[in-house]
């Protein structure tokens, strides 16, 4: 189906404060904002709206930070023909709509709540190449393979290819992709550990926040990493973690103004099967990924 996603959310106690901080490292620019605090940000292709905490908005799980993320969808009665068929347990319900929501809302098998626009979440236009959102990331005590499922069957999204690979190797993350950008599936357990050895936390806080169950962290293809991380300021390059070959699809994970996590990648992310957007702009396969480093 005609479905890709085009949205995600995070709240806030300081939604101007972290628009700011995306316009001046990521170039994104203002959608538009609301009388109650909300401000709403695109990179060309995402809507990114940041939610003014308050009561009534407190985030998934009630948490501030990332909360949830949306996918533009053609028809919502071919989502209900989907969900009856695929996930008979999964309701729709109605959002606000507007710049900031999505019209509908479902919830996927793990709970984590989905918004819905039949109109690209106000975002038209032709998509830029960079800097991109290209890759979000989601943990999950267990095994996501009923999430996979629930994506690939009722939004027509794809496993890709190296997520196949660590099914056949027994590793239990999962990988999908909508065509432009790619969503992992992590589960919390010794895997997931041995995996990110190398980023050691520096306090209890910021080990909670490698740790944050649901929406964990979101990631931008850039065309230089290094002139982008030479820019940051000085409280945020403490936060840098350079990430070692365990991890294939991002150099280096920074924190914005909330501590929310942001990995940087230059090599790109699986966003279809065999297919990669990195730096260079074009689409490439993954032999092509894996034979530089």
């Amino acid at each position: 189906m005609d479905a890709h996603i085009g949205y995600m959310a995070i709240v806030s106690e300081q939604p101007e404060v972290l628009a700011d901080f995306y316009a001046k490292y990521f170039g994104m620019w203002k959608l538009g904002s609301s009388p109650e605090g909300d401000v709403s940000i695109t990179d060309s292709y995402l809507n990114v709206s940041i939610l003014k905490r308050r009561p009534g908005v407190e985030g998934a799980s009630g948490r501030p930070g990332l909360s949830h993320y949306g996918i533009s969808i053609g028809d919502i009665h071919e989502v209900e023909g989907n969900l009856e068929e695929f996930a008979p347990h999964s309701n729709i319900e109605q959002e606000s709509g507007g710049l900031h929501h999505g019209e509908y809302r479902v919830y996927g098998p793990n709970g984590l709540p989905i918004s819905l626009s039949t109109r690209s979440f106000g975002v038209s236009g032709t998509p830029r190449v960079l800097p991109r959102i290209r890759h979000m990331a989601f943990n999950f005590p267990k095994v996501q393979d009923d999430q996979m499922d629930f994506l690939t069957k009722v939004f027509g999204f794809q496993e890709v290819k190296l997520s196949l690979k660590r099914r056949e190797q027994g590793r239990s993350s999962r990988f999908g992709g909508d065509g432009s950008v790619n969503i992992a599936l992590l589960a919390l357990n010794p895997e997931f550990s041995q995996a990110r050895q190398d980023w050691v936390a520096k306090d209890d806080a910021e080990e909670e926040r490698l740790n944050k169950t649901g929406f964990n962290h979101f990631g931008f293809v850039v065309e230089d990493k290094d002139a982008l991380m030479s820019t940051l300021p000085a409280e945020l390059q403490e936060l840098v973690k350079q990430s070692m070959t365990t991890v294939d699809m991002a150099e280096y994970r920074i924190h914005d103004p909330d501590g929310n996590g942001i990995d940087i990648s230059t090599r790109g992310y699986e966003v279809g099967y065999d297919q990669w957007v990195n730096s260079t702009g074009r689409t490439i396969t993954s032999a092509e990924r894996f034979a530089t480093v």
